[in-house]
């Protein structure tokens, strides 16, 4: 028999590297003290109201993780080998002994695409099974060849030490926030490096003797930089050098880390062990009390008692020597061997005799409670009546290989199987393979072999949500030739509910919620991406399945005579509930101050749009909507009454938008259930569900004398769902010129023609969570070869903007959730209907149909709300911009007819997250370009601002922020991208709550834009920049938390009372510049005090909105949209109507600097013009 041999080597293999580190990080996943919920990405409750009582009902303490790092020079070897194979099979078996006695022919060699692992070395290649009992087929000798070692990312060769590093660099990464690491090399513990300080002595030895919080960057670093190395700060890292003394340097560090740095009673210890050999005899100092005589150091018996077992540097023994030690981790408390100094040195083979064991103990914990105290859940499974201070141990084979090992191989197995601690289930006798024993080779046992041990230790916490009534920052104004309204939204968590109160815009009403809209006629409708239903007691399409309610034999109509009539409120909540029904219908009262809390749903972010023209009067625009987290678009429309001026007409519920699924399998509508729990919204038992409140907008088609007029909508999901959808609000149909929609509700199928379209789902869904505000404008779609760039006659389209959103996964099973890898714009037809000058016709696509995907080149996290922009005044749309959550800034460029030639370009990057839309500002002029090159050779200001407040992560975020003014060049062969160093940079002076911006001089000759810092408590952009002409107007939030002053004892069952605070600055700046307004600029007069303050700050979260005063050829803004092809100058220093401003907090600040075109006004609404300004 021939066996040819190779030490070739492959790159192509990451085995090694999956092996440990699914090994480290299975074990760390289930240690963690809070796991994230399947159904909650985001925050689950706006950062805004998180106000909340929370009880820790058990203990709330990280864990200390110790990986002890065996760093011997063995460790510098290969991970390990693949190998071909062949095998002999027994022929006939020697009638005597039983063992083969003719191994007959062997198999070919299996091939390169068929290897087998788990190979330490080459030392041994064959493997015989010849067992006497096993019959004559079973017995085979196979020999393994043509070897390769294993390599990863590229690597030919990855020695062990290699391995264990990039392993332990990503479960630090992976789990920074939830353990307290030490990291303890075996040898190299004493390496000099450069003193971080800068001062004497120049080199230092680092400090392994301690816990590192990882959360900190402080930390973190050090560890990362132990790990991996760092040669700016002479570090060499982990690094294989020396012998393999695991017992000698173990003793150092259990008694001066391990058992020294505890912190409280409760805290739980482990110790992971990673190494790759048997121990070199090397037994540490021992503690044996037989030995102290009048000593006042060491010697104290926590491991050695009296005296220490004198066989136990027997060679028989070895593999039981690291036993010794974990067996007494384990299972003796070493509450009482807990001292204030370093107990042994470093090497564990001496004393540090300047520790004296009387008097340097540490009797009690950091809560100031004695270690052995009352445990408060004493009475439960696994534990007992007083604290005791243990140790667990893992230990974790790295490259000892499976097979073909030699005895020294296999020894060592067994020498760190002995050395791991016991599993619940084990038994000497009849379990005795059941330890914390992990081969880097098998993978089997890992999750198996955490589990239990660890699910203990996860912290509990109940959180109870403390109820708040605030002020929603939405804001909707109302304009019509006679009125101005300003229409604000308070909630109340109690029962996350809302109220919608209507005022006047200049506040002359104090600010009541008197006038409010009614409820009482409204209409559901129910849409399941296809069909829609009008909800009446005689519907039967849907079932309990459809929202995931559970079936009995007493409920099968609960989804209708239950849920859908508590949703729809057509009948009192307290008379809902029957036997046999599964949910609880909690019943919405009035309550005090506020009034009904039944009528809609919490309001969140959602927007308060209303449109149409002068209705009843001219009080009010036609129609106003809004949508709600019950998951409802709210469509009200104006009314006679004084009081109630707007009567809600329907509701809309697209239940079949897609959340953690890539199947159809998990969607909104299994989560309407939630809503009626009488603990909704009160506790982490009974999460807030976001089920609606995704940006949306409306609109409404031209005015095209005595035409059909359509009023639409299109809607993102929020953190509801991932998708958008579109309906039609009211108006006349387009082709037929019938009512539609709430100008309908006479006709007995009205609601058939409500719905337009949705987003795919299943297979075909690839939007995250569509977080932001879609946008609609006209566009040409034509392929013709010859086709017209500039003709608005046929061949336009209203076409959706839609963002693909955040969190997109291709498997919404493996958790956490990690952020979109591409940021994309979609562009789909909302009405089916070529919209062009020369009449509508129902030809081309059909509504819902997708045009185009455009994916920002370079873009990751996701893209944000898009803006769409009309270069030169023809009602079409030629560029869309849009930001993403990595920061990156796109231009879409849409000129040409033809979709396939549409191009998204990056123009610049923030680096930090985008959350809003873009505003749009037209740059001045250049005096050198001719007025016929004016409209295809200009440039445009983007100005938007950075920050996040929708992940749980966001509160305490206080990463600096940034608003910016990017001047994108449209002239042809002018590179788009934007450097930051190429920006004018503005500076914003803070003084209390007043902040002053500089006024460096701008020129956009010499600089591609402008920015300025925000301040540095966490202020940030996450509401998009109003336009007031030339200037930008933004109310900024910063959060902090505040909460009882109560000493912290993490070991005890605590109840602590936590809010969030909001503050809001009032911002405003010159978009041109990026610097301060002038008294002749545009601008707001926040505060009589300081009325050029740049910054202006109040103790609440304040909404701002203003009309009439942005940008006309921004296309994208709700309203109704312009006629195409009038060509008008867009008007960027003069307006001919005023300005309307709505602020949440009641307020009415004066608009002053804004010059009025010399055009005649009939109406200058609440404000007078003097001497052609609005002042």
């Amino acid at each position: 028999m021939y066996n040819k041999t190779t030490r070739e080597e492959n790159s192509s293999c990451g085995f090694g590297k999956r092996i440990i580190f699914k090994a480290v990080a299975g074990a760390l996943s289930l240690i963690m003290l809070q796991t994230q919920a399947a159904s909650n990405i985001f925050a689950d409750v706006p950062l805004r109201l998180q106000s909340k009582s929370t009880t820790t009902t058990a203990y709330n303490i990280k864990p200390n993780i110790t990986f002890y790092i065996d760093d011997s020079g063995s460790m510098g070897d290969s991970i390990g080998y693949k190998c071909q194979y062949r095998t002999y099979t027994c022929q006939r078996l020697n009638p005597n002994t039983k063992k083969c006695s003719n191994w007959g022919p062997t198999s070919a060699w299996s091939g390169e695409n068929n290897m087998v692992t788990g190979f330490p070395d080459l030392a041994r290649l064959d493997e015989k099974i010849d067992d006497p009992s096993l019959p004559v087929n079973e017995h085979k000798w196979t020999f393994y060849g043509y070897c390769k070692a294993i390599g990863v990312d590229g690597d030919k060769k990855t020695t062990k030490m290699m391995m264990v590093q990039r392993v332990l660099s990503d479960i630090v990464d992976t789990n920074k926030n939830e353990f307290y690491f030490s990291l303890q090399p075996m040898n190299n513990w004493s390496d000099l490096e450069k003193n971080p300080d800068g001062s004497y002595p120049a080199y230092i030895t680092p400090n392994y003797n301690r816990f590192y919080d990882t959360s900190e960057l402080k930390d973190y670093q050090f560890i990362k930089d132990h790990i991996l190395g760092n040669n700016d700060k002479s570090i060499r890292g982990l690094r294989p050098s020396g012998g393999t003394y695991t017992v000698r340097r173990l003793n150092a560090v259990v008694r001066n880390t391990l058992i020294n740095k505890l912190r409280y009673r409760c805290q739980k210890s482990y110790l992971i062990l990673l190494s790759d050999g048997l121990d070199s005899f090397a037994l540490p100092v021992t503690d044996a009390t037989n030995y102290a005589a009048t000593l006042n150091y060491g010697y104290d018996g926590y491991f050695d008692g009296k005296l220490r077992p004198v066989d136990i540097a027997v060679s028989n023994k070895l593999p039981y020597m690291l036993n010794y030690y974990t067996n007494t981790l384990a299972n003796k408390n070493f509450g009482d061997y807990i001292y204030s100094k370093d107990f042994v040195t470093n090497s564990g083979d001496g004393y540090e005799v300047r520790t004296n064991k009387f008097t340097d103990r540490r009797l009690v914990d950091e809560a100031g409670q004695p270690w052995n105290g009352p445990d408060p859940l004493g009475d439960e499974p696994g534990h007992t009546k007083n604290f005791t201070q243990t140790a667990q141990t893992f230990t974790i084979g790295v490259g000892l290989g499976s097979r073909a090992l030699s005895e020294t191989q296999s020894r060592a197995i067994t020498y760190l199987f002995n050395g791991a601690s016991p599993k619940p289930d084990y038994d000497p006798k009849t379990n005795p393979n059941a330890r914390y024993f992990f081969n880097a080779n098998s993978l089997e046992e890992i999750n198996d072999a955490f589990k239990k041990i660890f699910e203990e230790i996860k912290g509990k916490t109940t959180t109870t949500t403390v109820n708040v009534t605030t002020t929603a920052p939405s804001v909707g104004i109302s304009s019509t030739t006679t009125n101005n309204s300003r229409i604000t939204v308070q909630v109340e968590t109690g029962g996350w509910s809302s109220q919608i109160c209507i005022n006047k815009i200049d506040g002359s009403d104090n600010g009541s919620c008197a006038i409010r809209p009614s409820y009482a006629n409204r209409k559901l409708l129910l849409n399941d991406g296809t069909n829609t239903y009008l909800y009446s007691d005689s519907l039967k399409d849907l079932n309990n399945n459809y929202f995931s309610i559970p079936d009995n034999d007493e409920n099968k109509s609960e989804w209708l005579n239950g849920l859908l009539t508590w949703l729809s409120r057509s009948k009192a909540d307290n008379e809902i509930k029957k036997d046999g029904y599964v949910l609880n219908y909690r019943e919405r009262k009035q309550k005090e101050n506020y009034g009904d809390t039944r009528n809609i749903g919490d309001i969140d972010d959602n927007p308060i749009l209303t449109i149409g023209g002068d209705s009843h009067g001219g009080e009010y625009q036609k129609y106003m909507i809004t949508s709600a987290n019950d998951g409802m678009v709210y469509v009200f429309q104006s009314t006679s009454n004084a009081t109630r001026p707007y009567d809600l007409k329907f509701n809309f519920m697209p239940m079949a938008i897609e959340r953690q699924s890539n199947d159809g399998s998990d969607i909104v509508a299994h989560y309407y259930k939630d809503l009626t729990d009488n603990n909704y919204g009160r506790d982490s038992e009974h999460p807030h569900r976001f089920l609606l409140n995704g940006g949306f907008s409306v609109y409404e088609t031209e005015d095209r004398g005595g035409a059909p007029e359509l009023i639409f909508m299109v809607s993102n999901m929020g953190q509801a769902g991932r998708g958008a959808f579109a309906i039609n609000i009211g108006g006349k149909d387009l082709i037929s010129g019938k009512p539609i929609g709430a100008d309908n509700m006479g006709s007995s199928d009205w609601y058939k023609n409500v719905f337009l379209f949705q987003t795919p789902t299943g297979e075909n869904n690839k939007f995250g969570y569509t977080i932001g505000t879609p946008s609609v404008a006209r566009v040409r779609v034509n392929t013709d070869k010859d086709a017209s760039a500039v003709s608005v006659k046929d061949h336009i389209r209203e076409a959706a903007f839609l963002n693909n959103g955040y969190n997109y996964s291709e498997d919404y099973r493996n958790l956490p959730i990690q952020q979109s890898e591409e940021s994309a714009l979609y562009i789909y037809d909302v009405l089916g209907i070529d919209v062009g000058t020369a009449g509508y016709v129902r030809t081309g696509m059909h509504a819902g149909q997708q045009i185009a995907k455009l994916v920002a080149p370079g873009g990751s996290g996701g893209l944000s709300s898009p803006v769409a922009y009309d270069i030169d005044g023809d009602g079409v749309a030629d560029l869309v911009y849009a930001g993403d959550y990595a920061g990156n800034l796109f231009r879409f460029d849409l000129r040409s007819p033809n979709p396939a030639n549409w191009k998204a370009t990056k123009i610049f990057s923030a680096g930090a997250p985008i959350t809003t839309a873009p505003a749009i500002y037209e740059a001045q002029k250049d005096p050198n370009i001719s007025s016929s090159d004016q409209k295809t050779n200009r440039k445009v200001v983007i100005v938007f601002g950075t920050g996040s407040d929708i992940y749980q992560s966001d509160l305490e975020n206080k990463d600096q922020q940034t608003i910016y003014g990017i001047y994108d060049d449209l002239t042809p062969n002018v590179d788009p991208l934007v450097s930051k160093n190429s920006l004018l940079q503005q500076v914003m002076t803070y003084n209390g709550g007043t902040g002053v911006l500089s006024n460096n001089p701008f020129s956009a000759d010499k600089y591609r834009g402008w920015y300025f810092n925000l301040n540095t408590d966490g202020e940030r952009v996450v509401t998009p920049v109003e336009q007031l002409l030339y200037s930008g107007v933004v109310n900024t939030r910063s959060y902090s938390v505040s909460s009882d002053n109560k000493l912290r004892d993490p070991c005890q069952p605590v109840t602590t009372n936590e809010k969030t605070n909001v503050y809001t600055r009032k911002t405003q700046f010159n978009a041109l510049t990026g610097g301060a307004l002038l008294e002749s600029d545009p601008h707001i007069i926040f505060d009589p005090n300081t009325p050029l303050a740049s910054s202006v700050g109040i103790d609440s979260l304040v909404g701002l909105k203003i009309s009439g005063a942005s940008n006309k050829n921004v296309l994208s803004v709700s309203g109704k949209q312009t006629t195409l092809n009038k060509q008008k100058e867009n008007q960027t220093s003069c307006l001919r109507t005023a300005p309307q401003v709505g602020m949440t907090d009641g307020s009415q600040p004066v608009i002053s600097g804004v010059q009025m075109c010399p055009i005649s006004i009939k109406r200058l609404s609440w404000r007078e013009v003097k001497t052609s300004y609005l002042d």
